[in-house]
């Protein structure tokens, strides 16, 4: 399996999904594998045991230092095996967010080409070794060992949603995510939301950096709002298997196995996650 770092320091800025405010991001090259993060200037170690249970993105706290929506980059860090970075936010004193972009890990994608890619040690992936499951709330999230064989990847994802809105309703993905299928399947998909639903999250001081350039909005009336539509006809289950790469790479590490992902979430993520270390230190 092939592990990169950076070429050279790259820097993203943009608002927050949930501050509205501005956030500057910068990837810089290590020589060795492993994800530094750097909030403010204050470290914040990368471990699915930070996540804390949060409406509508992940969230990460150690102490008094807390780093918000970060599943889009690490889905591109996952997707492209760079697992050699360091990571420095600069926000809010009170609280960064990774900037919401256009709702997807295509910016993200497209920074680390800009930047380049230079092979390093790769570290150990994280594998399935026996069959776990996570179970909550309607999600039931399956994770079972794959023989990698021809095919190549690690990972296998097969992903299922039920939405009530007409224009989402039930969709399904799957699919051995390559570095191939990861940039031009799962990482232009953007985070997507119901017109009513975001009414009611920017009434409760949610989404103050929402807009029609940072993800995908579906009408009360049954339709999408964005003028120039959909990049996937179902693009809502491929943002869904996006997330599950990002919330899968608080490991710090490439994860191996066979995904069933049944109305996943990223709480139910990182429940997973977590069982999976837990068998890997059995």
């Amino acid at each position: 399996m092939s592990a990169y770092t950076l070429k050279a320091p790259v820097t993203l800025a943009g608002v927050g999904l949930h501050t509205g405010l501005e956030n500057r991001v910068t990837l810089s090259p290590r020589t060795k594998a492993g994800i530094e993060i750097f909030i403010n200037g204050q470290p914040l170690p990368l471990t699915p045991i930070n996540m804390q249970p949060t409406p509508l993105c992940t969230l990460l706290v150690a102490g008094a230092v807390q780093l918000s929506t970060p599943e889009h980059l690490f889905a591109a860090l996952h997707g492209l095996h760079v697992l050699g970075v360091k990571l420095e936010v600069v926000g809010p004193a009170d609280g960064c967010e990774i900037p919401i972009l256009d709702g997807s890990a295509l910016p993200w994608v497209e920074a680390i080409d800009a930047a380049g890619r230079t092979e390093i040690t790769a570290p150990l992936p994280l594998v399935v070794r026996a069959p776990v499951t996570y179970s909550a709330e309607g999600r039931v999230l399956v994770a079972v060992p794959r023989w990698l064989g021809a095919m190549g990847g690690g990972l296998q994802a097969e992903c299922h949603i039920n939405f009530p809105h007409p224009a989402i309703g039930a969709q399904s993905w799957q699919g051995v995510v390559t570095e191939e299928v990861f940039r031009t399947q799962i990482a232009p998909a953007r985070s997507f939301g119901v017109e009513a639903d975001l009414k009611a999250a920017m009434a409760a001081g949610l989404l103050k950096g929402a807009s029609l350039n940072s993800g995908v909005l579906f009408t009360d009336a049954g339709g999408v709002a964005n003028p120039e539509g959909l990049r996937f006809t179902d693009e809502p289950v491929r943002h869904k298997v996006l997330d599950f790469l990002g919330d899968s790479f608080l490991a710090g590490r490439v994860v191996q196995g066979a995904f069933t992902l049944n109305i996943p979430g990223h709480t139910a993520n990182n429940a997973l996650l977590r069982k999976i270390i837990e068998q890997e230190e059995a």
